[in-house]
C-alpha cells in the first residue's frame, strides 16, 4: 500500500458554546486540512503509476468539504464546531466519497499553526 497526501486550506468562523474562555465568542480561523489515502499502484489505464490522480482527489475534497465549509459560519453546521467534531464529520463525508480501491487513511486539521485535531483509520 501505497499513501498520497493533498492539502487545503479554508477560512471560517465560529464560537464554542459550551467553553468557558474566549474560544466561547465568535472569532475565525484559517484552516489546514490535510488528507491521506492509500491503495495499491495503478498498473493499467490512463492512472497507470498512480495509487489515485491527484486531479480527482482535489475535486472530491473541494466538493464535498471545503465549498460547504469555506467563508461560513461554523455553528450552522454543528452544534459545537470543535476541531475534533469536523474532522470525524470530514473523515464521515470522505470515506462515502473515495472511490475503491482506494481508502481514506487520515485526516488532519489543522486550527492555528500550531493545533490540529486528526482522524486515522484504525
Amino acid at each position: 500500500m501505497i499513501s498520497v497526501c493533498k492539502t487545503f486550506e479554508f477560512e471560517a468562523a465560529h464560537f464554542l458554546p459550551f467553553y468557558k474562555g474566549a474560544c466561547h465568542n465568535q472569532h475565525g480561523h484559517s484552516y489546514k486540512l490535510e488528507v491521506e489515502v492509500s491503495g495499491p499502484i495503478m498498473d493499467s489505464g490512463h492512472n497507470k503509476g498512480m495509487v489515485v490522480d491527484f486531479k480527482l482527489l482535489k475535486k472530491t475534497v473541494m466538493d464535498k468539504i471545503i465549498e460547504r465549509l469555506d467563508h461560513k459560519m461554523l455553528n450552522t453546521i454543528y452544534d459545537n464546531p470543535t476541531a475534533e467534531i469536523m474532522v470525524c464529520w470530514i473523515a464521515d463525508v470522505l470515506n462515502q466519497a473515495v472511490p475503491a480501491p482506494v481508502v481514506l487513511t487520515r485526516v488532519r486539521l489543522f486550527e492555528t499553526s500550531s493545533s490540529f485535531a486528526e482522524w486515522r483509520k484504525d
